[in-house]
C-alpha cells in the first residue's frame, strides 16, 4: 500500500471528526513499517487533508460540478489527498493524477479510477478557484478559503472583525513551533544545552525565567533522542506557560491542579516548587491519571499526589493555591490541533460555559482564606474568558483580579489585569489566564 492510500485510509476511518488522528498515523505506519520519510509524508498528507478540508471540497466540488454528498468516503479522500498535493503543496498535476490513480487500485476501488483520473486532471489553478471565491460573501469565501467552519468564522468577525479574523484564520493553517521546557529536576540548563548541540541541533532560547523555554530547528531529532527518554525536557506550548507563573508556586504551599490533563502544568509546578508533597493534581479520567503518573516518573517528578476526581463536584483538601485549567473550546490552539475545528459545535461554548462555572463554583470552597485561585483556558472566546471571571467576582466578592503583570511580561497582559495572548496581535496560540486573590479572612 502507497503512502497516499494509506493516507485515504486512515481518513476514511473517521466520521470527519478525526480523534486522535496523530496516533493513528504513527500506528499505520509502524504497521506498513514505514521508512522515516514515508511516515513523515504521511502526516503531512493527513493533517494537510483535515486543515484545509473545506477549501478541497470546494474545488472537489467545482471540478465535478455536482455535490460530493454521494461519493464512496473513501474515494472522496482520495480525491482531497490528490488536491491537497496539487494546490496547497503544488505538486505537479500529472505526479498527483498517476500517484493517486495507483492509490485506488491498490485499494481495489477499481470502479472509480476513471472519475479520480478525469476530476484531477482538469484541477484549476488556485487564481481560478481564488476568482470563484470572489463571487461569494465575504464571511462564506473565508470559511473556504482558510477552511473553518462557517459558525465559527461569523463569531469571530463579531467580536474581533473582518481584518482580525482573517488574520487568525491563516495563522491557524500555518506552521507552528515546537517549544521545549527544561527539566531542572533531572539536569542543569548548561548540560542539556550542551548535549543538544552535540546533536547538531541550533537552539533558540525562547524565555529563561522561571524554567528555560527553548526551540530547536530539528524537534523531530530531539523528540526521539535519549535526552528525551531520560525525561531532561517536555513539551509545553510557551503561550500555556503564564498559568503557572501567575499561580507562582511555592515549596511550602499545598497546591491543587484540579484539571490536569494532559499534565504540561502539573510538571511546571513540580519543577518550580522542587520535591514536595504538598502537589494535588486530579483529572476526571482515570486513563489520563495514569499518563500523567507515567510523565512524572520519566521527569522525575513522581512526588506529585494524583487522584481522579471531578472539579465540578467532587471533593477536595483544603489548599493554598488551585490551578483551574479548564475544559473549554480550544479556539486558541486550532493552529496546534488540526480536528479541532471540526470537533466543534456552536452549542458546544454555551455548555463549557456552563461547566467552567461549576468548577469555579466547587473548587472555591477548598481555597484558604488569603489564597489564588488560577483560571485559565486555551480559549479565545470572550464567554470562556472575562465573561466567567465577571460572574465570578460578581457572585463571590471576597475575590479580586491580581495584575498578571506582576508575574509575566507586559505583552501578554490585558487592561484587566489578566493574561490574553490573541493569534492575530502575538503571534502565538492563544490562551487566557487570571490571578485570583480571596481576601476573605
Amino acid at each position: 500500500m502507497n503512502t497516499r492510500a494509506a493516507a485515504a485510509r486512515i481518513l476514511s476511518s473517521y466520521n470527519h471528526q478525526y480523534f486522535n488522528y496523530d496516533r493513528k498515523i504513527s500506528d499505520t505506519a509502524a504497521q506498513l513499517k514505514l521508512s522515516q520519510k514515508d511516515q513523515d509524508f504521511l502526516y503531512i498528507l493527513v493533517k494537510g487533508v483535515i486543515l484545509y478540508r473545506a477549501y478541497l471540497d470546494y474545488v472537489i466540488q467545482m471540478v465535478l460540478h455536482a455535490s460530493i454528498d454521494k461519493l464512496e468516503n473513501v474515494v472522496l479522500n482520495l480525491l482531497r489527498v490528490g488536491v491537497f498535493q496539487y494546490l496547497i503543496l503544488e505538486t505537479p498535476r500529472y505526479a498527483v493524477t498517476n500517484e493517486t490513480v495507483k492509490a485506488a487500485k491498490s485499494l481495489k476501488i477499481f470502479s472509480a479510477v476513471g472519475l479520480i483520473n478525469a476530476a484531477l486532471r482538469h484541477l484549476p489553478s488556485r487564481e481560478i478557484v481564488d476568482k470563484q471565491l470572489e463571487q461569494l460573501a465575504q464571511n462564506e469565501a473565508l470559511a473556504i478559503r482558510e477552511s473553518h467552519p462557517r459558525w465559527l468564522i461569523d463569531r469571530w468577525i463579531k467580536q474581533y472583525g473582518l481584518k482580525n479574523t482573517k488574520q487568525i484564520a491563516s495563522f491557524n493553517n500555518s506552521y507552528q513551533t515546537i517549544y521545549f521546557r527544561h527539566n531542572p529536576v533531572k539536569t542543569d540548563w548548561d548540560s542539556l544545552k550542551s548535549k543538544t548541540v552535540e546533536m547538531g541541533l541550533e537552539i533558540n532560547i525562547e524565555a529563561v525565567e522561571p524554567i528555560v523555554f527553548f526551540s530547536v530547528n530539528k524537534p523531530g531529532l530531539l523528540l526521539k533522542s535519549e535526552l528525551f527518554g531520560e525525561g531532561f525536557f517536555s513539551v509545553q506550548d510557551i503561550s500555556q506557560s503564564p498559568a503557572v507563573r501567575l499561580l507562582d508556586p511555592h515549596k511550602e504551599e499545598i497546591i491543587i491542579d484540579a484539571c490536569a490533563a494532559p499534565g504540561g502544568k502539573t510538571g511546571f509546578i513540580a519543577q518550580m516548587t522542587g520535591a514536595t508533597k504538598g502537589i494535588y493534581a486530579y483529572d476526571i479520567s482515570p486513563g489520563k491519571i495514569k499518563m500523567l503518573q507515567n510523565e512524572a516518573f520519566r521527569l522525575g517528578i513522581d512526588f506529585v499526589n494524583y487522584d481522579v476526581a471531578d472539579a465540578g463536584t467532587d471533593t477536595f483538601p483544603a489548599a493554598d493555591k488551585i490551578l483551574l485549567d479548564v475544559p473549554c473550546s480550544g479556539t486558541g490552539v486550532l493552529a496546534r490541533r488540526a480536528d479541532l475545528r471540526w470537533n466543534r459545535k456552536e452549542e458546544d461554548i454555551d455548555k463549557l460555559v456552563e461547566k467552567q462555572r461549576q468548577i469555579l463554583d466547587n473548587m472555591v470552597k477548598y481555597l484558604n482564606p488569603g489564597g489564588v485561585i488560577v483560571y485559565s483556558t486555551c480559549s479565545i472566546e470572550p464567554e470562556e474568558n472575562q465573561g466567567n471571571i465577571d460572574w465570578f467576582l460578581k457572585k463571590h466578592p471576597s475575590f479580586e483580579i491580581d495584575a498578571a503583570s506582576r508575574f509575566v511580561e507586559n505583552k501578554w497582559c490585558d487592561e484587566s489585569g489578566a493574561v490574553r495572548i490573541l493569534p492575530h496581535i502575538h503571534q502565538k496560540t492563544g490562551s487566557f489566564a487570571v490571578r485570583l486573590l480571596n481576601k476573605g479572612k
